[in-house]
């Protein structure tokens, strides 16, 4: 009887293993909220924002996992890359100071999604996967129009096809990163025309 438990566990173990080569999708939650420098526009005024996604793939569609067939086991995010970007960008704009009702145009600000892009390697073992984003920023007030690029590109080796949690961390992390890069540049605060504190 014990022979039989045991042959039937590795079984178990072997077939889980071999089905292991096809992933199933995994589902991850982006951070709404982020911490940027807090700042002062030199005339109170409110900003518009608007989220572009040039990625031409779904709205929730954030990469695939790998293996062997990958365009069953995509990153999907909860909610639309879109709808994350774009309260993002309101939080972080209010940080900056803007928001106030005043009579003075609002300033326009629009990011545009040219790449969010998970991917890990095919094949039957997955044990290498990337990062890449890379969003346009457009400041566009009275007539002036700033322009510029941001981007980050991180690859991990891994033992395995990693799980939910750490996908989850990792997204976030190269995401938060790249935002405080592009809210830390003198170039966009001055397109902004905010002054920061600290």
């Amino acid at each position: 009887m014990r022979k039989l438990v045991i042959a039937s566990l590795l079984t178990g173990t072997m077939a889980a293993g071999l089905s292991g080569c096809v992933l199933a999708p995994q589902t991850i939650a982006l951070n709404e909220s982020v911490t940027v420098p807090g700042g002062m526009p030199a005339i109170q005024r409110d900003a518009l924002v608007r989220v572009v996604d040039e990625r031409g793939q779904g709205a929730d569609v954030l990469g695939h996992r790998g293996g062997r067939a990958p365009e069953n086991s995509p990153l999907l995010s909860e909610k639309p890359l879109s709808d994350v970007l774009t309260a993002r960008m309101q939080e972080s704009l209010k940080s900056l100071g803007f928001g106030s009702a005043s009579p003075v145009d609002p300033v326009r600000v629009q990011l545009t999604v040219e790449e969010f892009s998970y991917q890990c390697n095919e094949g039957a073992i997955v044990n290498e996967c990337g990062m890449k984003m890379r969003f346009m920023i457009t400041v566009m007030d009275n007539g002036k129009i700033f322009t510029k690029p941001y981007s980050a590109n991180e690859t991990r080796s891994l033992a395995a096809s990693p799980a939910v949690e750490y996908n989850q961390k990792w997204v976030n992390e190269v995401l938060d990163k790249l935002w405080q890069h592009m809210f830390n540049d003198k170039e966009l605060q001055q397109a902004l025309n905010v002054t920061v504190q600290g």
